[in-house]
């Protein structure tokens, strides 16, 4: 009767543990993170940061040169994709953009002397359901309205997957962000919400970094809300309004394999380019007007 049960208990916990297991389109770009690990044991670190609704696990990639486990005293930096889960582009970026960190950190002497001094954090896939399923949307809320903000101080968090990610940027400070999608062809900056001002403290300097971080593919550039169109409860404003981390909210022109390569090294730009600490400037001085104004943002 004890083996019986010992059994039974032991059927039970490897359901348990295999009720999170990655399937679908999501798990072949789980596989592609542990394919990168097994390849670069010394800089590469594949770990969760939470579950979704689902009990799924959210993986991310740790590049660093301990990258066993988290170290706040180094400079941290975060890629955050797949809001959306039909934007595949943004998938393929995070992807080819830790096969590009990892090559920099093993070829470029000087990349490797600036990169020891930093751990990055790179989520592929953080809406899972709406990648498997080629869809925009997770349970029928839009990921990126689900954040709260100065301009949203209710019904966010509505997603596990956003409470998830918003309790994990509590785990270290993070210098600077990137959150891919697509299909526009841009880089933008907060604010991206409707206000009688959105122009930041840090406008001059995010001008500064953006023109030049344009220069490297072509994409036009500016201020979220100017350049393409006010929406309210994003990411990219969020991490900035929350934690000062520096934020680009990338939009993808293609999202083709071309398009990506080419874009890149303008994000490696940008994160050569930004403050080495979030920023100090990241309160929000104006009024919120028309917070529930059309939301016709593309991305």
């Amino acid at each position: 009767m004890k083996t019986l049960k010992g059994w039974v208990l032991l059927m039970g916990l490897c359901a348990l543990s295999t009720a999170s297991e990655p399937t679908g389109r999501y798990k072949a770009i789980y596989d592609q993170l542990l394919s990168l690990q097994a390849k670069n044991p010394q800089l590469a670190k594949v770990f969760s940061i939470g579950t979704n609704d689902e009990g799924t696990e959210i993986y991310a990639l740790r590049v660093s040169v301990t990258p066993e486990q988290m170290d706040s005293a180094k400079i941290g930096q975060l890629i955050v994709a797949t809001h959306h889960g039909n934007e595949g582009g943004s998938t393929l970026f995070a992807v080819e953009y830790i096969k590009d960190l990892l090559k920099r950190y093993q070829t470029d002497e000087l990349w490797r002397a600036n990169l020891s001094q930093m751990e990055w954090t790179i989520i592929p896939v953080l809406n899972v359901s709406g990648y498997n399923a080629n869809r925009r949307h997770e349970h029928g809320e839009d990921p990126n309205r689900d954040y709260p903000g100065p301009c949203k101080t209710k019904g966010y968090g509505k997603l596990k997957s956003i409470r998830t990610l918003m309790s994990f940027l509590e785990t270290r400070p993070f210098a600077g962000s990137v959150t891919a999608h697509g299909y526009v062809g841009n880089f933008t900056y907060p604010w991206g919400f409707y206000t009688d001002n959105n122009k930041t403290l840090d406008e001059n300097q995010y001008r500064q970094i953006f023109r030049k971080v344009a220069e490297v593919n072509g994409y036009s550039y500016g201020n979220a809300g100017d350049a393409v169109y006010p929406a309210n409860g994003c990411f990219e404003d969020y991490v900035y309004w929350k934690h000062g981390s520096w934020s680009l909210l990338l939009e993808l022109r293609t999202g083709s394999s071309s398009d990506v390569a080419g874009t890149v090294p303008a994000i490696a730009r940008y994160f050569d380019l930004i403050d080495s600490s979030p920023s100090s400037k990241n309160q929000f001085q104006a009024n919120c007007t028309r917070v529930n104004g059309p939301d016709l943002r593309g991305e």
